[in-house]
Parts: structure tokens; sequence; C-alpha cells
């Protein structure tokens, strides 16, 4: 296990929720002259009841032993909410969990029907990587062919910082920045791994926005979240998205999404669902396993890969 990338981040996470807290939230008097943002490194130590030189080794990913108990009082000093501090601990854990358990793509046949039992809601499953397992048929009537994606990017935090959906979103900073929050919240156990260090580094090089806010380091539990969609074919559309964990130990979520009353978008799923079928009788039986696009996105789809990241 690559412990040194496990205590770089934790030192990362230490040092992005310092400076993000100001002295009067914690009780301490307002300063009045101050060379750095937020708190010093000695008033987190003071809070948490710890010596300012071990402090400031923890902030440096030095290789020491971090107890439960140390943790759980740094958590208080920076004022961590419950999402926060489960990522503090998972970052501080030895647990040596690993993500390769899980296939990089396919789900059991089971799985799949759960899938296609929430049809016309578009469905999908991840893995603990938030790579992309599986879909059903209403995923790929809303938002296109994930067959048309390389394999290397049907993966969560692509779909949003590649290029896919920034234009179909109309919320889209909203939702993609509670997706990387998200994701870094569920991936604590796994930062060690090479995958994780490769998927950073090229989604900073592809998506300023991603490397701007990765470095913000933010934290954010699995919730309800409306995403507004405007789909070339249907117009406007609601969605809300909801998550499953799978109860089989392997980490896999299913993630639903689910129209918002009131905004018609149920009746325009099942207008997409209705041309769906009817795209699918109209073909030759030899071609109906061949990879299809939307006619919807006809229009606006690339040519290659290459043109439609081109702004990257």
């Amino acid at each position: 296990m690559n412990c040194d990338q496990r205590r770089a981040e934790l030192a990362d996470f230490l040092r992005t929720r310092r400076v993000a807290l100001q002295p009067e939230e914690v009780g301490l008097p307002t300063r009045s002259s101050r060379r750095t943002p937020g708190l010093r490194r000695e008033d987190v130590a003071d809070l948490a009841g710890i010596s300012a030189c071990w402090y400031t080794r923890l902030e440096q990913a030095r290789d020491i032993r971090v107890s439960d108990h140390v943790l759980n009082s740094l958590a208080e000093a920076l004022r961590l909410n419950t999402e926060e501090r489960d990522h503090l601990l998972a970052l501080a854990s030895e647990d040596v969990r690993s993500s390769a358990r899980v296939p990089t793509d396919g789900v059991p046949p089971a799985l799949q029907r759960i899938l296609d039992s929430q049809h016309p809601h578009p469905a999908l499953a991840l893995g603990p990587r938030f790579n992309i397992l599986a879909w059903n048929q209403a995923r790929t009537d809303v938002y296109g062919d994930l067959t048309e994606i390389p394999a290397e990017h049907r993966h969560m935090l692509w779909l949003f910082f590649g290029g896919y959906m920034h234009e179909l979103i109309q919320n889209w900073e909203q939702c993609a920045r509670s997706a990387l929050a998200e994701f870094r919240a569920a991936t604590g156990l796994y930062v060690h791994e090479p995958w994780f260090t490769s998927l950073v580094r090229d989604l900073s090089r592809n998506s300023t926005e991603f490397r701007s806010w990765w470095r913000q380091h933010e934290i954010e539990g699995r919730h309800v979240a409306a995403r507004e969609l405007r789909h070339p074919s249907v117009g406007r559309m609601v969605l809300e998205e909801c998550a499953l964990i799978v109860d089989d130990c392997s980490d896999r979520r299913i993630v639903l999404e689910i129209p918002q009353p009131g905004t018609g978008t149920e009746r325009k799923l099942a207008e997409l669902s209705c041309r769906s079928r009817s795209r699918s009788r109209s073909r030759p039986q030899w071609s109906r396993n061949a990879p299809v696009w939307a006619p919807a996105y006809e229009s606006q789809r690339p040519a290659s890969w290459e043109q439609r990241n081109r702004r990257f």
C-alpha cells in the first residue's frame, strides 16, 4: 500500500479545513495582522489538546501514527461535519481495502434486471471507483449512448469534466461540484491506489474546473440533488438523483434519477421511451446490437472523441 499518498491526502485535507476556518468561528480573538488565512497550526493544536510540533508533522505528511481519539479531537477543533469526519478517519486508517475486487465493467444479471426495471427512469450502476458498470435504456434515451464513449472514460467524473454533459445540464457547476465532493468522500480508503492518482492527474490536465475544485478538497455525503436538463428533443426536464448501496460488500451503488413532480418530466421520459422503442423496431435485426446515438443528439455529436474534447 502506498502510505505516502494516504499521508499526503490527509495533510492536504487538514490544511484546507484549517485555512477555511476563521478565529472568531472557534472563539479565538480576531488578529489584526495575519500573514496566512484561517487558523494557524498552533491554534488547531491548542483547540485539539495536542502539541503544535506534533500537529505540524501531521500536516507535513510525516510518518506518524494517529489514534482515533486524536483524530476525533482534530475533527472537533476543525468543526468538521459527519461526512468530513468520516473522510478524516478513512484517510488516517490503516485499512488495506482494495477496490480491485469489483470488476471494472459489467454487473450480475440480477443487478442489470433491477436497472432495466426502472424504465423509463434513468438508472446506472457504479463501482467503488465511481466507474460506470451498467445502465438502462432510459439512461441512453436521456443522455446518449455510453458505448459511444471510450471505455476508460466511462466514469462519473469524466462525464462531468470530460465535456459530455456540460451543455445538457443547465446547473452543471452545482452538479459537477457535488459529484466531485461525493467521489472524494466515498474513496478515502482508495487514495493509495494507482488508478486514483492517474484519474486525478488526467482530469486535472483536461479540465481547469476540476483542477481548481480538486484543490479545495470538498467533502459531501450522498443526498437527493435536482438536476435540470435541457434535452434537445423534449426540452426542460428536472430529475432528482438518489443512490442505493448494493448490499453485497462490493461497494457498488445504483444511481436512480426520479422525475421531479410538477415539471412534466415524467411525461417527457415516457415520450423518449416510446421513440426509443419505435427506433428499435424499425432497425434491421442484424443491426439491433450496434451502438446507437439517439437521433436527437445527432446534430450535436462530434465526428471523433478528439473533437468532443478539443476545448480542453
